[in-house]
């Protein structure tokens, strides 16, 4: 999980940075745009590594679409409310996003979007005296 998810946060801050220091785009743009390609990336490598596809069908892919959208919304707002409002650099805003994107992420995915198989009650244990008798 931290390996998928660190090189999806790198693929955000490297994409977002590149995006604003070097392609002059504005804060509040990068950050969305960058979060899909991280995005794309996470969800290959969550499904294929981390939760070796327990789940298979388009139910685990609607739950991540979901959770996607959800933080692509805070890719956007979080950069409109740090730089906006509060004045921050847009590195501050790209850490903000790094810390609290991926911490929700592993809650999320964890337990919702790729969950494992359902538990099935334990099967009866044949006692010391013998076999189980009904």
């Amino acid at each position: 999980m931290a390996i998928v998810g660190g090189i999806a946060t790198l693929i955000y801050a490297g994409a977002t940075w590149a995006f604003v220091t070097r392609l002059g785009l504005p804060i509040v743009l990068a950050s969305p745009v960058a979060y899909g390609l991280a995005a794309a990336w996470s969800y290959r490598g969550h499904r294929r590594l981390t939760f070796a596809d327990r789940e298979a069908g388009a139910g685990a892919a609607w739950r991540f679409s979901a959770l996607t959208l959800a933080g692509y919304a805070a890719s956007a707002v979080v950069p409109a409310l740090a730089s906006g409002w509060l004045g921050a650099s847009p590195e501050a805003s790209i850490l903000i996003v790094c810390i609290a994107i991926p911490v929700l992420n592993y809650v999320v995915l964890s337990r919702h979007v790729f969950r494992g198989p359902r538990s099935k009650p334990p099967a009866a244990v044949p006692s010391a005296a013998g076999p189980l008798r009904g």
